[in-house]
């Protein structure tokens, strides 16, 4: 063998290397982005969690259903409670939009989201905290939330219907 060969098979070898290389680069960077996708769900499953979670103290969950239809007849302090509890629920939902929009939630994940959060702004009060605080999120999200039309929220045979005006 001379030198010309064993160079161009040095250069075939090292071909063959790169294209192995990066093949397996792909294959490293498909599976870390799944493992995103799947952080990214589960970190959005656990934030709505921890902000429901507030809901769970007796004292919360009364203010909670007395501002979901009379927001405006809450004290001053029952009114800052709502608007907290209200607020640390669609910060969430804003972060599971943002993460929608950067391909991070399965549709699956989003479509089921998006129904629980429809009916939850489908209540005058929430719609009330939303009016109030809109101005503090994005414009795309503003706009995305705005585009919906209302679902229902139900808390044992009390439901409330957003009219398809609003």
């Amino acid at each position: 063998m001379n030198w010309e060969a064993v160079g161009a098979l040095g250069e075939i070898v090292g071909a063959l290397a790169v294209v192995a290389s990066l093949a397996y680069l792909a294959v490293q960077i498909r599976a870390q982005n799944q493992e995103s996708r799947i952080a990214s769900v589960h970190e959005i499953t656990e934030a709505f969690r921890d902000s429901i979670t507030a809901i769970q103290h007796a004292d919360r969950a009364e203010v909670f259903a007395a501002g979901l239809h009379g927001f405006d007849d809450l004290a001053d302090a029952q009114r800052i409670q709502f608007l907290a509890i209200s607020q640390s629920i669609l910060r969430v939902w804003d972060e599971a939009y943002y993460q929608y929009q950067e391909g991070r939630l399965d549709e699956r994940t989003w479509t089921a989201m998006l129904a629980q959060w429809t009916d939850f702004l489908a209540v005058e009060g929430v719609r009330k905290v939303w009016e109030l605080r809109k101005h503090t999120y994005t414009d795309a999200f503003r706009i995305f939330v705005d585009s919906l039309e209302g679902g229902s929220y139900s808390i044992g045979g009390a439901s409330s219907n957003l009219p398809d005006s609003e």
